[in-house]
């Protein structure tokens, strides 16, 4: 008697997928977990280099802010002139 044909699997290839298949989740993990360590590293990467240039433009801005301060106020020709 012929064993029967499962018609999901005609020609028998899910048994031999079935021998790969550890291999291939262990290679997926791995490229996988690489890539999601290069995200973390280049998210960290960018974060660090957006704080470092926030603080160098707030320092020059708190620099221009102080050196200006008190403001220079000139003062216009017609306060100076006696009004009748």
């Amino acid at each position: 008697m012929a064993p029967a044909l499962d018609p999901l699997d005609p020609l028998g290839l899910l048994g031999l997928l079935g021998l790969v298949a550890p291999a291939t989740n262990t290679a997926f993990a791995v490229v996988f977990g690489v890539f999601v360590v290069a995200m973390v590293v280049l998210i960290v990467i960018i974060i660090v280099w957006a704080v470092r240039h926030d603080v160098a433009g707030r320092r020059a801005w708190r620099a221009r802010r102080e050196a200006s301060w008190p403001p220079q106020v000139q003062p216009r020709e017609d306060r100076d002139m006696d009004r009748p």
